[in-house]
C-alpha cells in the first residue's frame, strides 16, 4: 500500500476529505446556534444569580457600617443619621430593587468610606488582579501541559518507575499546599533569605517584578494539579491504536506529539483552565494581602474588615464572578471550534 500512515492520519487535514456538503453545513450551523444560544442564555442567568448573590451575601458580614463609618466614639445618634443617610434603613426589599436597578446601570452604588462610585474603586484594582491571575493561567497551561506529557512520555510501558513515583509525590505535596501558605514560604525564601525579589508591591523595583512572587503562589500548585491529569490523559492516548501504528511506522517524534497527541489532551486541559482559572482569582483575593498587590482583593479585605463598605464588597465579587463567566464561556467556543463534541449534540 503507497498511502503512508501519516497521509492516513491527517486525511482531513490535507484536503483529501470533500468539501461538506449543504445539509453538512446547515448542520453545523444548526449546532452551533444552539449552543451559543443555551450558553448565552445560561450566562443571562448566572449573572442574574451572581447580582442577587452578592446583594444578599454582605448581610452575613458581621458589624455594622454605620457603626464603622461613624468610628468608634460616635455617639448613637450619630450612627442613626449615618444609618439614614447609607440607606440601611430602608425596608429590605427596597434596598434590593434600588441596588439591582443601579447594577443594570453600571451602578453599584458610592463607597461609603470614600464617596465616589464603588465600582470605579474595583475598576481601578481590577488590572492587578486580572494581570496575575492570567498569567498565572497561562503558566499553568504551558508548564503544566508540557510537564504531562514529558511525564507520560518518559514512564511509557512502566518504564522509569522511580520518575512516575517522584512526580506523584512531589506534585501531590505542591497541589496540597495553599497558596497564600505558598506565598509566605515564597517571601521568606526569595525576598528575606535571598532579597531576590520584593516581599510586597513598590514601584521601586518595577511592575513586573513585584507581580513575580504572587504569580509563582497562584501558579506552582495547580501546575501540579495540571500535570497530573494531562499525564493521565496522554498515558491513555499514547495506548490508542493510531498512535502504536505511528510508533509501528516510526514517524518523527514530534508529528506524534506535537500533531497526534497533543491535540487529544489539549481539550481537557482548556476545560481545567477555565476551572483553575476562577479558583485562581479567588485565590489572588487573599495572595494579594500577603504581597500588599493593589489588586481586587486588597480592597475587598480592608472593605470588610474595616470599613464595612457594602458597595466595594458587591462591585468587587460582581466583577470577579463576571470575569470568571465570561472567561468560561469564551474557553467553551474555542472548545467547540477545537472538538465539535463539546457542543453537546450529535452532528449529522
Amino acid at each position: 500500500m503507497s498511502t503512508t500512515l501519516s497521509e492516513d492520519l491527517t486525511a482531513t487535514d490535507v484536503g483529501d476529505a470533500p468539501a461538506p456538503t449543504a445539509h453538512q453545513a446547515g448542520s453545523r450551523a444548526r449546532v452551533w446556534r444552539a449552543f451559543l444560544i443555551r450558553r448565552f442564555t445560561g450566562l443571562v442567568i448566572s449573572l442574574v444569580m451572581l447580582v442577587l448573590m452578592t446583594f444578599f451575601i454582605v448581610q452575613l458580614i458581621p458589624g455594622d457600617p454605620a457603626e464603622a463609618i461613624a468610628g468608634p466614639d460616635a455617639s448613637p445618634t450619630t450612627v442613626e443619621a449615618v444609618r439614614d443617610e447609607l440607606g440601611l434603613d430602608d425596608p429590605m426589599l427596597v434596598q434590593l430593587w434600588d441596588y439591582v436597578t443601579g447594577v443594570f446601570t453600571g451602578d453599584f452604588g458610592e463607597s461609603f468610606r470614600y464617596g465616589v462610585p464603588a465600582l470605579d474603586i474595583v475598576i481601578t484594582a481590577a488590572p492587578y488582579t486580572i494581570t496575575i491571575a492570567f498569567a498565572a493561567v497561562a503558566i499553568v497551561l504551558v508548564g503544566g501541559v508540557s510537564l504531562g506529557i514529558a511525564v507520560a512520555i518518559a514512564t511509557r510501558g512502566d518504564r522509569n518507575r522511580w520518575l512516575g513515583s517522584l512526580f506523584t509525590t512531589v506534585t501531590s505535596i505542591l497541589t496540597s499546599i495553599p497558596p497564600y501558605i505558598l506565598a509566605t514560604f515564597l517571601v521568606v525564601i526569595f525576598a528575606l533569605w535571598l532579597a531576590w525579589f520584593p516581599p510586597a508591591y513598590t514601584l521601586a523595583y518595577g511592575y513586573w517584578q513585584s507581580a513575580i512572587l504572587p504569580i509563582a503562589a497562584l501558579s506552582i500548585g495547580s501546575i501540579g494539579g495540571m500535570a497530573r491529569i494531562v499525564r493521565r490523559e496522554a498515558a491513555v492516548v499514547e495506548e490508542m491504536d493510531y498512535m502504536r501504528s505511528a510508533r509501528g511506522w516510526r514517524l518523527p517524534a514530534m508529528v506524534r506529539y506535537a500533531k497526534h497527541l497533543l491535540p487529544n489532551v489539549l481539550t481537557t486541559s482548556l476545560t481545567l483552565a477555565g476551572i483553575i482559572l476562577t479558583a485562581l482569582l479567588g485565590s489572588a483575593l487573599i495572595v494579594e494581602t500577603v504581597f500588599a498587590w493593589p489588586g481586587i482583593g486588597s480592597a475587598v479585605i480592608r472593605a470588610i474588615a474595616e470599613d464595612k463598605d457594602y458597595p466595594v464588597i458587591r462591585a468587587a465579587v460582581f466583577v470577579i464572578g463576571a470575569i470568571s463567566l465570561i472567561t468560561t464561556l469564551i474557553i467553551d467556543i474555542v472548545l467547540g471550534a477545537i472538538d465539535p463534541r463539546t457542543l453537546g449534540e450529535d452532528r449529522d
